[in-house]
């Protein structure tokens, strides 16, 4: 259970209106960041933002608190959530802010913080940060306030951190792809680099008009996507959340392909075929499908709590490479500070072209496990007892599952709901449990 108030798996998230996401909240959270995380006089944060309305609204709060701070503030505009951990990273900054709920609706919002290195910020500088929410506001010295200016070189240099990293002589010429960039923040960038390298692009959900992220489209919902890979006989098609952090893919034949899936490829093709002593970091929501497969490869795998930053961790205490969420979260340390869907695609796709495999063929010895997930939502009054009730109910069903299967219950840490992921070998028993579960709340 979350013991921080604001803080969940990915930074502070909720209903836009409602604390802690109001204009109140935010300035008071631009005060506390600019007390406490910048510890030389080199007092600059970059701050970045996804389509949703709501962002010009919760940057000019934040801003405002940060510069009463006497932080001076570039505001980078519509741009990706890697995008602002890469350039907090190359511009050797202490904090880079990015106002996004990822891959919820419009009705939501929320902030993700990176320090120093691009790596998002711990557990202890979020509950410093919270303690010291806490307290009542003191101001600086109003003549002591800084500058809030807009800048225009973010995508820029973002655009040619990611063409960079790949081979000269990369060309995706005979690829054919669909883009689904969910009206989200990579709804410019992403068609620009793919183009860039040479990919015969259709592009889908590249309108946002502030209220249409994530909506029927994206990562979460990659119906629209299919139809459009099976109508235009693409190789592959791409799904971005709204922010750009994550990826899911279609194959040729309309397969589903998440995160699960392309750690598969990675710790394969990567590790296993180049003979490198390596494991990889996958979490507790990971198929069981997919430690099977690895250990098929004498590939180590370790399980860690769920959010990136906690991937992260654990590949560095093991000096790996390759972890990832089954949601699409994937971490390439030898590519990127954090998770960028932008990023794994083109890798993915450099192994397709490398292996002149394709991406069904690269799955084709992984097979996951069915799941379905329930969420309940819950009053934040006597959630621990709540979630007492619901744990009891849940054990009933573990006799029936089969030798690998699981009912694994958590508390969100994006909604005010518990989830429920029931997987097991047999999709009729997954269906079962889910089912009465659902009748169960």
């Amino acid at each position: 259970m979350n013991s921080k108030q604001y803080f969940g798996t990915d930074g502070i998230r909720g209903k836009v209106g409602i604390f802690p996401i109001t204009p109140e909240f935010f300035l008071k959270l631009g005060i506390v960041i600019g007390k406490l995380l910048f510890k030389n006089s080199i007092r600059k944060v970059i701050i970045g933002k996804d389509t949703r309305i709501s962002g010009c609204m919760l940057e000019s709060a934040l801003s405002s608190g940060l510069s009463a701070s006497g932080v001076y503030v570039m505001s980078l505009g519509i741009v990706s959530t890697p995008a602002v951990g890469y350039l907090t990273k190359f511009l050797r900054l202490e904090v880079g802010i990015v106002i996004s709920a990822s891959h919820n609706l419009f009705v939501d919002n929320g902030l993700k913080l990176f320090l120093k290195e691009g790596l998002k910020a711990s557990s202890f500088v979020e509950q410093k940060i919270e303690k010291e929410l806490k307290k009542p506001i003191i101001y600086r010295n109003m003549i002591r306030c800084s500058l809030i200016k807009k800048v225009n070189f973010a995508n820029k240099e973002y655009i040619k951190f990611c063409k960079s990293i790949f081979p000269f002589y990369f060309n995706l010429n005979n690829i054919k792809i669909v883009l689904d960039c969910a009206n989200g923040s990579v709804y410019k960038v992403a068609p620009r680099i793919f183009r860039d390298f040479g990919a015969n692009l259709i592009t889908i959900s590249v309108r946002p008009n502030g209220y249409n992220i994530n909506k029927n489209c994206g990562a979460i919902n990659t119906n629209n996507l299919r139809k459009k890979v099976l109508f235009h006989r693409a190789d592959i098609g791409l799904a971005f959340d709204g922010d750009g952090d994550r990826v899911i893919m279609i194959d040729h034949l309309g397969n589903r392909v998440n995160g699960d899936h392309i750690l598969y490829i990675l710790a394969k093709f990567l590790l296993y075929c180049k003979n490198k002593k390596e494991g990889v970091v996958g979490t507790v929501m990971s198929n069981n499908g997919l430690l099977i497969a690895l250990k098929k490869l004498r590939i180590p795998f370790v399980k860690t709590q769920l959010g990136d930053k906690n991937i992260i961790k654990k590949l560095k205490e093991n000096e790996w490479t390759f972890g990832s969420e089954s949601s699409g979260h994937v971490i390439m340390l030898n590519k990127s500070p954090t998770g960028d869907g932008v990023i794994t695609s083109l890798q993915i796709i450099k192994i397709m072209v490398d292996t002149r495999l394709s991406l069904f063929q690269l799955c084709s010895d992984i097979k996951l496990f069915p799941q379905e997930m329930t969420n309940i939502k819950f009053s934040e009054h006597d959630v621990v007892l709540q979630y007492k009730k619901i744990e009891f109910i849940v054990s009933k069903y573990k006799k029936t599952l089969g030798r690998f299967g699981r009912i694994l219950l958590r508390r969100s840490g994006t909604e005010p709901c518990f989830r429920i992921m029931i997987e097991d070998e047999d999709k009729n028993i997954v269906s079962f449990i889910s089912h009465e579960l659902k009748k169960e709340f």
